[in-house]
């Protein structure tokens, strides 16, 4: 057992403690700074391989985070030995191995007078040693290369993001985003253009934010992550335009008749027809209100009959009004009736056509977003279905392939173009007389040219019926350019035996003249 004056132990202990803390602490730094460097290696590697760079944020945190730890464990696992602290005690307070030599005597000091003498002495010379003066706090230099990385990391975004290095994957993940910025710009434009012909309000405002989507990512130096970030937060907005669109189709839409409720883009077909039905009908009731025909009543049960599956109820009510208005001789009642269930459906196409726009835009915000995770290697499918290039349109109906499941012959292509099986089609919408053809005869109008005669000559053509003058007259060859076609031969390693042929043609057509 170690017998040390009280003050001898005491000082050694503290010194020991501010030794491992401080030795905890470089430890620490050290961890953070490779954890900060591995990050900044990682941020530098992005101009070669495309890798998401580490937010200054998360950087920070992993850093604090290997800092504690590792002083944690230091702390715990590895403090300072007493004997050691004595000895740096020695050192630097320049007590001449007092503390040490005391430290290694003190289990034998009882047995001999000299020991008691020197545990004494450094007893003595340990009440005048300032640890604080001794054992200063100083960072270490690692401090300053971990504020160099992370100004590093704290200016990458606004300066060196982008930067790729040419024929690098990353460079080509770069010429992929703004591919893509090209055709959601592409396809926004398209977007746009459907918008103003037809009633679309949500899919007009989305249509604006895509577009310039599409002009930033060809225009602002972004990395992968960036670019998928802004993809995914118009996209969430677009998701949330859609699902608020679709509760109020849901809360419009009837109940599923026999055969399951019909798909969206058929339904939107038979509304379209209905409203151009509702139309005619209701034109023909303003220019002649008095005269309500047979015809007329049963052309309102038709569009009553045939959208029974597709019609709110609403819709349907005013309908059926509208007809007991007919019968009972109310034309005017009837018009209006009409009127109101025409604006009605065209609200539902309306919102139906919002429905297809939104949709088409979230998956052509999924494609890019496919294109760019992928570094531009979209799958030949996709990229055949992509609507912002030019489609080559296919020969047979329907725009469909044929399907070769066994007894699909027999069934009808699906689609805008449902029908086109002979003996399968449905005439839905009543076709006029058939234009009589013009009563005239084709008389056939042979043109006859005649043989050109006299001499060849080389005129500048200004125009139709506009005959112009010859620039250069026939001549003969000077020197000079015969000279001239032969340095240019010689020039092309034109081999000899070519050059004599074209002389000896020359020279013949010469006295042929």
């Amino acid at each position: 057992m170690t017998v040390l004056p009280d003050a001898l132990r005491h000082l050694v202990g503290r010194a020991a403690r501010r030794l491992t803390w401080h030795r905890a602490l470089r430890g620490g730094l050290l961890a953070g700074g490779i954890v900060l460097a591995a990050i900044v290696g990682a941020a530098l590697l992005s101009m070669i391989v495309p890798l998401d760079l580490v937010p200054l944020t998360t950087a920070a945190g992993a850093a604090v985070a290997a800092i504690v730890v590792v002083s944690g464990l230091l702390i715990l696992l590895r403090p300072t030995d007493g004997l050691a602290a004595a000895r740096l005690l020695d050192i630097r307070a320049g007590l001449e191995e007092r503390m040490s030599t005391a430290f290694e005597v003190g289990p034998r000091a009882r047995h001999s007078a000299l020991g008691a003498r020197l545990l004494a002495d450094a007893a003595v010379r340990a009440e005048s040693i300032d640890l604080r003066a001794t054992f200063p706090w100083k960072f270490p230099r690692s401090v300053y290369v971990i504020a160099a990385l992370i100004l590093t990391l704290a200016l990458w975004p606004s300066t060196l993001r982008g930067l790729t290095v040419p024929g690098t994957a990353a460079r080509r993940t770069q010429q992929a985003i703004r591919q893509e910025g090209g055709r959601l710009e592409q396809f926004a434009r398209a977007l746009q253009s459907r918008t103003r012909s037809q009633r679309m309000p949500q899919t007009r405002r989305v249509a604006p934010q895509m577009r310039d989507l599409g002009a930033r990512l060809q225009q602002e130096r972004l990395d992968r992550a960036e670019a998928l970030a802004r993809i995914a937060e118009l996209s969430r907005q677009i998701e949330e335009a859609r699902r608020e669109l679709s509760n109020r189709l849901d809360a419009q839409r009837p109940g599923p008749r026999e055969g399951g409720v019909p798909d969206d883009l058929l339904r939107r077909q038979a509304l379209e027809q209905q409203i151009r039905q509702l139309r005619e009908l209701t034109s023909r009731l303003r220019q002649n209100p008095e005269a309500v025909s047979p015809d007329a009543l049963q052309h309102l049960g038709e569009i009553t009959q045939e959208g029974q599956g597709d019609q709110p109820a609403q819709v349907r009510n005013r309908l059926d009004r509208a007809r007991e208005q007919l019968e009972r001789g109310d034309a005017s009642g009837a018009g209006e009736s009409l009127a109101e269930a025409l604006r009605e459906l065209e609200g539902l196409e309306s919102m139906l056509a919002d429905a297809e726009g939104l949709q088409s835009a979230q998956q052509q915000l999924e494609r890019s977003r496919q294109g760019i995770a992928t570094g531009g290697r979209t799958p030949a499918r996709e990229f055949a279905e992509d609507p912002s290039r030019p489609q080559e349109r296919g020969g047979a109906p329907g725009e469909r392939a044929l399907t070769e499941e066994p007894g699909a012959e027999g069934r009808p292509p699906e689609g805008p173009h449902e029908g086109t099986t002979p003996g399968r089609g449905r005439v839905q919408e009543k076709m006029g007389e058939p234009s009589p053809r013009l009563e005239a005869r084709r008389t056939p109008d042979r043109l006859r040219g005649a043989q050109s005669e006299g001499a060849v000559r080389s005129a500048e053509v200004h125009g139709a019926g506009r005959p112009g003058s010859s620039r250069v007259g026939v001549r003969q060859v000077s020197p000079t350019i015969v000279a001239q076609a032969d340095r240019a031969m010689e020039a092309a390693r034109t081999p000899g035996r070519y050059r004599a042929l074209v002389r000896r043609y020359f020279e013949r057509l010469a006295r042929l003249r």
